[in-house]
């Protein structure tokens, strides 16, 4: 059976997750919140609302979608489930979703319409593609830092284009979507994997995830610990920031400055961010796995706290440029960063169950809870104090994960307690 390379295979990857990343951050990036109140028309705390059940809504997909990847190993039966799903992103967001919440008789309908297919493509949906290019790089004798790499770009690449679109007309941005979504499917018929069926390796276990080993699982408290953080850390930070873009854009004279300043800065930036997170394998080497989450809780909570510092009183742009640096390093230092300390510290059989319910579920069920709350604050507060509410939540969040996460030393002891 001829195969690829390794190099051949990570470059199919990269680019399966760069153009599955680039439709992602395009349609509901930094400006889907700018469109969802200006285009469609509703506030802020319609907004939260409207995250919040998204979230929550793909929490009945996550569980069973990383208990299946367990299972398939690097078959791609969920992979291309995603893609085909994918197809239809663009005439969705015009057709079907901003009609829907724009009218206030149907807005109920538009969200739960929304929640459950958005929540299935990319709440659920990023989580399968994120571990599966994990678990496909480790087989292929590289790491996910690579990989995410090439998210950043298509995070990068389609922030820039998102600005220059969204001022020329916001259906463009929905119809490039679609491109991207049919070049991912094709990228995912391209990956070579059934010579990798049935393999048994430090990545992939022969002897598949069973039942026992899930509930084994939720019995350890290092597990608790892990979920802990991703209900606490990763929630206010990414919750925090899906409405940013409206409050740094308020630093800028008019909307139209504040969006095309906003989309270029992320293009530039996005291209020392490419190798910054391809030094984050680097970084977990020297720090371990924990210290390397207990660091990013930290960055989050310095981001959060100088956020809301440089809107009170006087505005301090240049505060908030550094603030909004610094979000995108501490981004993929917390997604590099969880994918290591899974692999460290859980067996290779539950390894995406572990990710997709301990982290993922976690995460949204939490910012379910969370997001229609921080959607109020920033009406009744507004941003500057809302963020620095955030930036003191997550210090205290940064302390406790310090004494609960687990060092690599228990690793051993938490694999056999699985395996038995």
């Amino acid at each position: 059976m001829k195969t690829d390379s390794n190099r051949v295979a990570m470059a199919k990857i990269c680019l399966m997750y760069f153009f599955y990343n680039f439709f992602w951050s395009l349609s509901s990036g930094s400006l889907f919140s700018v469109w969802l109140n200006d285009r469609v028309g509703i506030d802020g705390s319609q907004i939260g609302v409207l995250f919040g059940l998204q979230t929550g809504i793909a929490v009945l997909f996550k569980p069973a979608f990383g208990y299946i990847l367990d299972k398939l190993g690097l078959k791609k039966h969920l992979i291309y489930f995603i893609a085909v799903l994918s197809l239809a992103i663009g005439p969705f967001y015009i057709y079907v979703y901003g009609p829907l919440l724009a009218n206030s008789a149907t807005f109920a309908l538009g969200i739960v319409v929304g929640s459950v297919y958005l929540g299935m493509l990319f709440q659920a949906g990023s989580g399968v593609i994120a571990s599966y290019s994990d678990r496909f790089a480790r087989c292929h004798a590289s790491d996910f830092g690579i990989v995410n790499g090439f998210g950043i770009a298509a995070w990068g690449v389609s922030a820039v284009l998102a600005g220059f679109l969204y001022n020329i007309n916001p259906d463009l941005i929905f119809h490039a979507c679609s491109v991207s979504a049919v070049l991912m499917l094709l990228c995912t018929l391209l990956l070579k994997v059934r010579h990798l069926d049935g393999l048994d390796n430090e990545v992939i276990s022969q002897e598949k995830i069973q039942k026992a080993d899930v509930i084994a699982l939720l019995k350890q408290p290092k597990m608790w610990a892990f979920m802990t953080y991703a209900g606490t850390i990763s929630v206010v930070f990414w919750t925090s920031m899906t409405q940013f873009t409206r409050y740094f854009i308020s630093f800028f004279p008019t909307q139209e400055e504040g969006i095309s300043f906003s989309s270029s800065m992320d293009g530039i930036t996005a291209i020392f961010l490419f190798f910054f997170s391809m030094a984050v394998p680097l970084i977990i080497k020297k720090v371990g796995a924990k210290g390397s989450l207990v660091l990013t809780a930290a960055g989050i909570s310095a981001v959060l706290l100088m956020i809301g510092y440089a809107g009170l009183g006087e505005k301090n742009f240049y505060l908030a440029l550094v603030a909004k640096l610094l979000f995108g390093i501490v981004n993929p230092m917390l997604i590099i960063s969880v994918f290591a300390y899974t692999a460290e510290q859980f067996d290779r059989k539950v390894n995406s169950f572990t990710y997709m319910f301990g982290f993922q579920v976690v995460n949204n069920v939490m910012t379910a809870i969370a997001s229609p709350v921080m959607g109020s604050m920033y009406d009744q507060y507004g941003f500057p104090w809302s963020y620095i509410y955030f930036g003191l939540f997550a210090a205290a969040a940064t302390v406790l994960a310090m004494f609960t996460l687990s060092t690599k030393s228990q690793a051993p002891a938490a694999n056999s307690a699985i395996a038995n």
